[in-house]
């Protein structure tokens, strides 16, 4: 079944050419992307997990042509909910203040194939699992989504429990943490990787990520 605990716009401005009629026209920009959050958070989620749903499916061999398409369209899907740039500012804090843009994509695009990696090896296999949807609650441009996921472990039912944490970004609701069993991923994330920054360094983590990208691509015989 897919672990759901394993389960990016910069602004330009110049005001000396065109003085306060430029700086009125970026006012004006920036209240028009301010759009209210409408519609449902848990509608949003309940929507992408039937699209996962009907991919994961098909099942088809690992080692097959048609493995690697339903790898593909996950990591679509999983990517169009699932904001890595949200999930990797809020895991590194502080320290993601102190990067230089390169450094942000750099490390957006090593977090977000590290997770996806995750998730594939998670899900590898016929998916016996469901998802019962309870509540949402919206505070502003943030919502959360409680759910209970049930599954067979080891022939037994389970029952877990999975609170999704959400923000209203670029017109829609999209996930920046899962809490699964009052474990937090984005926690998880945050504590590790303030532990290696405050002891080596930003540079010592990515190379540390991206060791770890490479032995699971080993382990997937990518």
């Amino acid at each position: 079944m897919p672990s759901l605990r394993s389960l990016s716009v910069a602004i330009l401005t110049a005001g000396l050419v065109f003085g306060a009629g430029a700086q009125l026209l970026a006012a004006k920009a920036a209240a028009a992307a301010e759009v209210p959050p409408t519609g449902s958070p848990m509608a949003e989620l309940k929507k992408s997990n039937a699209q996962l749903d009907k991919v994961l499916q098909k099942n088809k061999p690992n080692w097959s042509p048609e493995a690697e398409l339903e790898r593909s369209e996950v990591k679509k899907l999983v990517g169009s909910f699932l904001d890595y740039g949200e999930l990797a500012r809020r895991s590194l804090a502080k320290n993601w203040d102190k990067l230089t843009g390169k450094q942000r994509d750099e490390f957006v695009e090593t977090l977000r194939q590290l997770v996806e990696r995750s998730y594939l090896r998670q899900m590898h296999g016929s998916p016996n699992y469901n998802i019962k949807y309870e509540k949402e609650e919206k505070t502003g441009n943030e919502a959360d989504v409680t759910a209970t996921l049930n599954t067979i472990s080891r022939g037994k039912k389970a029952k877990v429990e999975l609170e999704y944490k959400m923000i209203w970004k670029e017109g829609r609701w999209v996930v920046y943490d899962v809490v699964t069993d009052e474990q937090s991923m984005l926690e998880n994330y945050r504590a590790e990787f303030s532990k290696i920054i405050n002891r080596d360094g930003f540079d010592a983590l990515l190379k540390k990520m991206k060791k770890k990208l490479e032995e699971k691509d080993d382990d997937n015989g990518e």
